[in-house]
């Protein structure tokens, strides 16, 4: 007798190993610490799930961090993906203070060798056009982001359209880019780059 249960399972694994292929940051092998080291969150299949489940995250960004600050032990790190959901409050820390982000989406990028944290996505929604320039502007003058670009951003968002990079901020210790995207017909998104200090 074929258990169907079984073959389904296969079949959905297989294609989420096929949809995965490729990215940078996967699942664990086993179920990782609920936390990393000082402050850190852990990005473990344990920890994403202890976030899941908080509703908050912390990453301490005062100085460089490798995969093991955030929970690899060793193994690699999960993303947290709750679109649909409520989002994950992210506390972020540097030396020069602290940024409050609402994501839903938050990925790790690691170096491959030397297994260094090279940056932390983490992806906002809003709900129209000018929430989103609210938020840019907000997190701009909070992280000392040009206001000549973000002026930019703002007059282009006004028309109903804005998809652009503005880099450079590090007034909290670590490195911001935003990258907003405002489309037609779609919901707009904020982007928040974090790169820690070398």
């Amino acid at each position: 007798m074929i258990n169907r249960s079984s073959g389904r399972r296969h079949a959905l694994a297989g294609m989420l190993a096929l949809a995965l292929a490729g990215c940078t940051v996967t699942r664990t092998q086993g179920q990782g610490p609920t936390t990393g080291s000082g402050y850190n969150s852990s990005f473990s299949e344990a920890g994403v799930e202890h976030i899941e489940t908080e509703r908050r995250a912390v990453v301490d960004l005062s100085m460089a961090l490798t995969a093991d600050d955030l929970g690899a032990d060793g193994g690699t790190l999960r993303d947290v993906d709750v679109r649909g959901e409520d989002p994950i409050e992210v506390v972020v820390r540097g030396t020069g203070g602290e940024l409050v982000l609402h994501a839903e989406v938050i990925r790790v990028l690691v170096a491959p060798g030397d297994r260094q944290v090279e940056s932390i996505a983490l992806f906002e929604s809003h709900s129209d056009g000018d929430a989103l320039v609210t938020r840019v502007e907000e997190v701009a003058g909070q992280v000392g982001l040009d206001r000549a670009r973000v002026d930019s951003f703002a007059a282009a968002a006004r028309d109903g359209r804005a998809d652009t990079w503005l880099n450079g901020g590090d007034h909290l210790g670590f490195t911001v880019g935003l990258h907003p995207v405002l489309r037609p017909g779609e919901a707009p998104v904020l982007e928040h780059q974090l790169t820690p200090p070398d």
